[in-house]
């Protein structure tokens, strides 16, 4: 479910508020992005130590991918409920 401006469909997804933590294989520490960022980027930089952290390896594909999905089932329950209401 979305809105319709003009020509453009907009998609609400909790996605746009989550933050996700990736942690840094060097350093250990968390560094933390919106998922929505996440999905369009192949790397993030370590917020601690600046190492290039891959989002590109299976763990970190799943973790993303799976909470985005979960983002959309939720940003559909919610406007739905909204134009319930």
């Amino acid at each position: 479910m979305g809105s319709t401006l003009g020509q453009i469909s907009v998609k609400f997804s909790t996605a746009d508020l989550t933050i996700l933590r990736i942690r840094c294989q060097k350093c250990g520490q968390h560094t933390e992005k919106l998922v929505t960022l996440l999905l369009r980027k192949d790397a993030i930089q370590c917020s601690s130590c600046g190492e290039r952290i891959s989002l590109a390896t299976p763990t970190n594909k799943i973790l993303i991918s799976e909470t985005a999905a979960s983002c959309a089932r939720v940003g559909e329950a919610l406007v739905k409920g909204l134009s319930l209401a």
